[in-house]
């Protein structure tokens, strides 16, 4: 319902095949950040208490690569990189979200979301994945493919305020 009269909104839409009983199916878009280990004898140290912006730590010592559909990207054991959701949605004020990894990824122990599985009132934009490996084999990942679980919670009352967030509005890089 909530669909249909376009107070949420998923930009491309959801496709059947996606929509479970309590749960939606997100997928996986062509881009991964990925973080090469250091070269020996080099040392890198990220002091949290002094980044302002971690999105510029990112952009640092991070490497962007775009998979071309049809291929796929090896996530090997101990990897950890980041990714979006192939959606951009845009929540209503009166609903938030939960992002949950799929229990047949989970089995072959990949982690979709570290410890930011909330999504609040009134997000837009697309989500951003914090995926790890800690299984004992090579996994391939396949953009367009059902990686993870939105599960929407009706709030008691709208949100009074706009979400001021780094990342409202984040969208994959379109270049």
């Amino acid at each position: 319902m909530e669909i249909e009269s376009n107070r949420l909104v998923f930009e491309p839409p959801v496709q059947p095949v996606q929509l479970a009983t309590s749960a939606l199916d997100l997928r996986l878009s062509n881009e991964f950040t990925t973080f090469p280990l250091v070269p020996e004898g080099v040392t890198v140290e990220i002091d949290t208490s002094k980044i302002g912006n971690v999105e510029s730590v990112i952009a640092r010592y991070g490497e962007r690569q775009i998979i071309p559909t049809g291929e796929s990207f090896l996530l090997r054991p101990g990897d950890f990189v980041l990714a979006y959701t192939l959606e951009y949605i845009q929540l209503p004020n009166y609903l938030a979200a939960r992002v949950e990894g799929r229990s047949a990824l989970a089995r072959l122990g990949i982690s979709i979301h570290q410890t930011a599985p909330t999504v609040h009132a009134a997000f837009e934009g697309q989500l951003r994945l914090e995926i790890s490996h800690n299984g004992p084999f090579p996994c391939r990942l396949y953009p367009g493919q059902r990686v993870c679980q939105l599960v929407l919670e009706r709030l008691g009352s709208p949100a009074q305020n706009g979400l001021g967030s780094l990342f409202q509005r984040q969208r994959q890089n379109q270049g």
